[in-house]
């Protein structure tokens, strides 16, 4: 199995397509228009959006429109959310993951978070999460 490195382009990328093809996902959101900005900060802040237009899914790097909601950490959390040994609720209110803009419309999109965990499950398994950046 081939492997990616996790925030990279080519994780980004992968993570873009899988959304695209994956049905359930789709389906979840044909009724939704939401922008999600994530943002990885270390010496260099990686961002990444989700954007959902009524089903037309669209994952990729940069801030490329205004997020209707944000959420912020380190690598180390990141990872931990990624690989689902932590819960993003948990990590706001233990403050090691800050969030912004509008959360409920987070809550108006509920139904699709279900389908956004299989996403990640999906190329979980070929992302190396362990890179040492330089």
């Amino acid at each position: 199995m081939r492997k990616i490195v996790h925030l990279s382009e080519e994780w980004v990328e992968e993570l873009n397509n899988t959304a695209q093809s994956h049905k359930g996902f789709k389906e979840a959101t044909t009724e939704t228009e939401l922008v999600i900005e994530y943002r990885v900060v270390e010496e260099e802040t990686f961002v990444w959006q989700i954007n959902i237009d009524k089903g037309v899914i669209e994952i990729y790097i940069g801030n490329n429109h205004e997020p209707d909601v944000w959420f912020e950490t380190d690598r180390s959390v990141a990872i931990s959310l990624f690989k689902g040994t932590i819960n993003p609720l948990n990590a706001i209110i233990e403050g090691t993951m800050q969030i912004g803009g509008d959360p409920r419309k987070l809550i108006e999109a509920s139904g699709m978070f279900e389908q956004l965990e299989d996403v990640f499950a999906t190329i979980r398994d070929m992302t190396v999460t362990n890179i040492q950046k330089h």
